[in-house]
């Protein structure tokens, strides 16, 4: 494919479609996940901050359900994603657990949790500050008094490397599968255009799946949790010390409904 063509399949592509064509590939590229480790401190820090008595919890952006495995156990859980190719996926590993198609901007569940959980760089998936604060607000009105938020922020301002070429390669049996992005910052906003390139059953593929990226200042997001009614702690990473805006950590939000 040539560099004119490449452009005008990337302008005619609808944002994340192929996100979901290459949903069955998804368990492959993230493979290094450490889902068993993260839903551990999920587990420690809800039960050391949550008060609310019970262990509904919804995890938004849930994918193929990572973390739902480690956690089901522990919680009653109800996965949310809006995209029906990983729910589908979800629902056959985990066949007990209720999933529900459904965008986090617009969720209204008529239901309240204990926890909810949005994890894996999903909260980036707001463009600006004020997008932000509406779903902030949908889910501390979907948590009990008591009840626990936690999500991180896979791009911030602080751990931004503008630039930064991103490759996943999958070798499995006779398929070849790369993922190459760069990052590339406009106005807040990560125009993320993943290329795809794929050899299966001897054949070659190639596509672009794209998504708007927002990257924000750790403490802007802090202070709009504050002002809706959160009490907030922030950790570097999944494990026990405090973020440091000087690590390449991410920033992991526990945040308590008042």
């Amino acid at each position: 494919m040539n560099i004119k063509s490449y452009y005008d399949k990337l302008d005619k592509m609808p944002e994340q479609e192929l996100y979901r064509k290459f949903a069955h590939y998804y368990d492959l590229i993230y493979q290094w996940m450490d889902y068993k480790g993260e839903s551990k401190f999920i587990k420690k820090v809800v039960e050391e901050y949550k008060t609310s008595e019970g262990t509904d919890l919804l995890d938004v952006a849930c994918g193929t359900g990572g973390h739902a495995h480690f956690l089901q156990n522990s919680f009653n859980i109800v996965g949310l994603d809006i995209n029906p190719e990983m729910l589908e996926i979800a629902r056959k590993k985990l066949p007990e657990i209720e999933f529900v198609e459904g965008d986090m901007k617009k969720m209204d569940l008529q239901q309240k949790f204990d926890t909810i959980i949005c994890l894996f760089s999903a909260i980036n998936y707001h463009t600006t500050l004020d997008e932000l604060e509406g779903t902030f607000k949908r889910f501390y009105n979907h948590l009990k008094s008591g009840g626990v938020l936690l999500f991180d922020l896979g791009f911030c301002t602080e751990n931004w490397e503008e630039g930064r070429m991103l490759v996943d390669a999958v070798v499995k049996g006779d398929l070849q599968l790369a993922r190459i992005s760069q990052s590339r910052l406009y106005n807040g906003v990560f125009n993320a255009n993943f290329v795809f390139l794929v050899k299966e059953d001897g054949k070659m593929d190639f596509e672009i799946d794209q998504h708007q990226i927002g990257v924000f200042p750790t403490p802007e997001v802090a202070k709009i949790l504050e002002k809706i009614g959160f009490k907030t702690h922030i950790y570097g990473g999944y494990n026990d010390l405090p973020w440091d805006e000087e690590s390449d950590e991410r920033p992991v939000f526990v945040s308590v409904k008042k």
